[in-house]
């Protein structure tokens, strides 16, 4: 064969571009499936726009709210009464996200503040499951009450509304 390569020189730089052009091909067709996989995790990312129901552990009691996750790592929700702002971020087994927000009295003034911290996990391409506690705060920053919270989202968008 050596002779043949001898023989022929452009035989062997075709051979090394057929190689070359092949591991190209094969390491592409594996990039597009990492591709895939990472638009998988895409859409199993918390951030995006969420309806959810919170439930108290010490109670029936239920509410509703919208909650707001950004690529930023801001957190925004809002329940009709109030809005609250915070933060998120990825955890090992999911996300993590913080949030204080105000209640005002029946005269406008601040009453308590109640600070909110989750863990929570995308559980499909359209659903979050989180679950943690909700730190109630007077004006004079003494606690008033720790409330243990489970939190169910649905995802929603221009595309799922």
């Amino acid at each position: 064969m050596s002779d043949k390569v001898g023989r022929r020189p452009g035989m062997a730089r075709r051979v090394a571009l057929v190689a070359a052009a092949a591991t190209l091909t094969l390491g592409s067709v594996a990039g597009l499936a990492g591709s895939a996989s990472g638009d998988t995790e895409q859409l199993r990312s918390p951030i995006g726009t969420w309806a959810v129901e919170i439930k108290f552990a010490s109670s029936t009691k239920k509410e509703r709210a919208l909650f707001a996750l950004r690529a930023d790592g801001s957190f925004t929700l809002a329940d009709g009464k109030r809005v609250g702002l915070g933060t998120w971020r990825p955890t090992a087994t999911g996300f993590r996200y913080v949030f204080r927000h105000y209640n005002l009295n029946a005269d406008g003034a601040f009453d308590w503040e109640l600070r909110g911290v989750q863990d929570g996990q995308v559980t499909s391409a359209d659903t979050f499951t989180s679950s943690g506690t909700g730190t109630s705060v007077d004006a004079d920053g003494n606690v008033q009450g720790v409330f243990q919270t489970q939190v169910e989202g649905k995802r929603y968008s221009v595309q799922a509304p």
